[in-house]
């Protein structure tokens, strides 16, 4: 994470855009955009009845809406530490308005959102009689296990790398202990973890792409954010032109890829064993969750 005599932008972008191609031709190639689960595993759960699975997958698309409102519309704002582009310098800022969206964390919440909202659709087209479309049958678990994938990365960055990492620094982490910052930082593990034990739908290996393409998608946006629009990254080490850029960015695609490989070990043990998996759920998002400022005790 130091600057060179060369930035490595073109590097960067060589190796990201080659990570892209790659995960397409997988996804063209796994059958993961064929419907391969029925409409009950998408629809229904054995462990609730359907008409609770809606309404808890109703909820949680009300509180994704009213959660990323509020973080947009608050005008309070928020004061956060980015690392301005062209001074290529962190500095404190105050940040107001929809422009607050534009972090990976209102990302993932967005995808999570949107996750239920199909998963959501489907329950309610199931309870009416109706026929679930195909395309609902093929995105619902892939948006689940995406969403999941990247929960648990937002989490573990939180926890194991801004946190301490401001604290080192002398940075003040109270803006991560808001109500609206500990919902998508720890009740997002806990509401998918809690989704995973009660979903009849299945994460497939043929999903395992999914997450690294939107972390492609994220390192592309904020590229254009940081260079059009605010001027800043907000995470500072996805700066495209350190010297360990292409490396970085590789390490944080192969996150996704890896936190992936949580998601589905915790779907097998679950499919295994209902008590040990839901013993195990607890503990992982227990053990990566901070809900609270460590700097106070």
């Amino acid at each position: 994470m130091r600057y060179g005599d060369r930035d490595k932008g073109p590097d960067t972008g060589i190796l990201t855009l080659l990570f892209l191609i790659f995960c397409l031709f997988f996804i063209s190639n796994s059958g993961a955009l064929e419907p391969t689960q029925s409409q009950s595993q998408v629809a229904t759960s054995e462990v609730i009845p359907d008409s609770a699975l809606g309404a808890f997958r109703f909820a949680c698309v009300v509180l994704v809406i009213v959660t990323l409102g509020w973080v947009a519309l608050n005008p309070k704002g928020s004061s956060d530490f980015p690392l301005y582009f062209k001074e290529r310098e962190i500095r404190p800022r105050k940040v107001v308005g929809p422009t607050r969206l534009a972090a990976f964390t209102m990302w993932h919440f967005a995808l999570i959102g949107v996750s239920y909202g199909v998963s959501g659709a489907a329950t309610w087209i199931h309870a009416s009689g109706g026929v679930v479309p195909d395309w609902i049958l093929v995105s619902s678990p892939i948006l689940f296990s995406t969403s999941y994938s990247c929960a648990i990365l937002v989490t573990c960055v939180i926890s194991f790398h801004i946190i301490p990492k401001s604290l080192v620094s002398g940075h003040g982490v109270d803006r991560l202990f808001t109500w609206y910052e500990i919902v998508m930082h720890n009740v997002n593990v806990a509401l998918l973890g809690f989704s995973l034990l009660v979903n009849g739908m299945e994460v497939e290996w043929s999903f395992i792409a999914f997450p690294a393409v939107f972390g492609i998608f994220y390192v592309a946006w904020a590229a254009i954010y940081a260079n059009f629009i605010a001027g800043v990254y907000i995470y500072d080490f996805m700066d495209y032109r350190y010297n360990g850029a292409p490396l970085i960015y590789l390490g944080l695609l192969s996150l996704q890829v890896c936190f992936f490989l949580v998601v589905i070990a915790l779907d097998r043990v679950v499919g295994w064993s209902a008590p040990f998996g839901s013993l195990l759920v607890l503990a992982v998002t227990w053990r990566i969750s901070t809900v609270r400022n460590p700097g106070q005790g």
